[in-house]
């Protein structure tokens, strides 16, 4: 009686071992590679092509959210550190007085081009006159030249004329430099990691997809070069900005230290003999300028005068002269 329990509990364990000995080979066989000439179904067919559709577009995503947070680095790409060297633009504003402004200016344009430097915008006022006298000329110059030689272009301009005005910025763009640098160095590995992803895709959509991402990796890498190459001009070529006044006589300069009691006498009577002289042009000026106005008057009135004392002198000739009276 004990022998048929145990006979049925042995069969239907060997049962269910066999069972899975055959599930596990059956699934062993669907993931086996599918022999040449056998076609896969239409379901399986549509699953395939979509997940090769879709399997690049996303790698573009990853490839652009990495290249973003700045988690794309290469060996030799992206650096934190600063670079050794500053990145500094110099301006510098000088405000000059002249009484040798054609001389000045022929000085300076030489004194530039010797220092391999150019001017960049030039704005002189020729020759006019004001109230009958010439009228001070004036320039406008913005230079540029080396960051290493501007110090010397300042010394010889405040050699040759009178500063009145000097100011001076210094912008530090370090920082930002070293920033669009590690953006250039990022999207450059994105460009290299997205042209092997072009090589191996085989669909049409991945290929449009992949070219639209690499055009405007293109156009952002111009736009970031041309910053860089706007910073490394500023920065290798200092800006000047020169105004010249011309002086017509040298008490109209600007003093630069207290004047004492001599030098005030001094420049008061140039002032007040300049000023004489010009007086007594402008009223020679304005007798010779209206003579045709006074010189017929004066004529006439001379002519009447003249008639008036000839008449009064006839009528005193007129006159019987009276006869002396006989002494008794």
């Amino acid at each position: 009686m004990m022998r048929k329990p145990v006979l049925l509990i042995t069969a239907l364990f060997l049962s269910l071992i066999l069972s899975a000995c055959g599930g596990a080979s059956s699934s062993t066989d669907s993931a086996a590679p599918r022999p040449a000439g056998v076609a896969m179904d239409s379901g399986e067919n549509e699953y395939a092509v979509e997940e090769t559709i879709a399997a690049p577009v996303g790698e573009i995503a990853a490839v652009q959210a990495a290249s973003e947070s700045g988690q794309i680095t290469d060996s030799a790409t992206i650096s934190p550190e600063l670079p050794a060297a500053r990145k500094l633009i110099r301006t510098v504003r000088l405000s000059v007085e002249t009484n040798a402004f054609d001389s000045f200016l022929n000085d300076l344009n030489q004194q530039v081009a010797q220092l391999d430097g150019y001017v960049e915008q030039s704005d002189i006022s020729g020759n006019s006159m004001h109230q009958n006298r010439p009228a001070p000329r004036y320039a406008s110059l913005t230079i540029r030249v080396p960051a290493g030689k501007l110090d010397q272009l300042i010394l010889q301009v405040e050699k040759q004329g009178n500063v009145t005005n000097r100011s001076e910025n210094t912008q530090d763009v370090t920082l930002r430099y070293t920033d669009l640098e590690s953006r250039k160095k990022s999207l450059t590995v994105e460009q290299d990691r997205l042209w092997e992803l072009l090589e191996k895709a085989d669909t049409l959509e991945s290929v449009i997809a992949l070219e639209e991402r690499l055009s405007e990796i293109r156009y952002q890498l111009e736009s970031l070069e041309s910053q860089l190459r706007l910073y490394d001009n500023q920065v290798d070529y200092s800006t000047v900005n020169l105004d010249i006044q011309e002086i017509v006589q040298d008490s109209d300069f600007t003093p630069t230290e207290p004047e004492g009691f001599g030098a005030r006498v001094q420049k008061g009577l140039s002032k007040n003999l300049s000023s004489l002289s010009e007086g007594a042009v402008s009223f020679a000026v304005a007798v010779i300028t209206l003579s045709p106005f006074w010189l017929p008057l004066l004529v006439i009135a001379l002519s009447l005068l003249f008639v008036i004392r000839r008449a009064a002198k006839q009528k005193k000739d007129s006159r019987p002269k009276e006869k002396p009276e006989e002494k008794s």
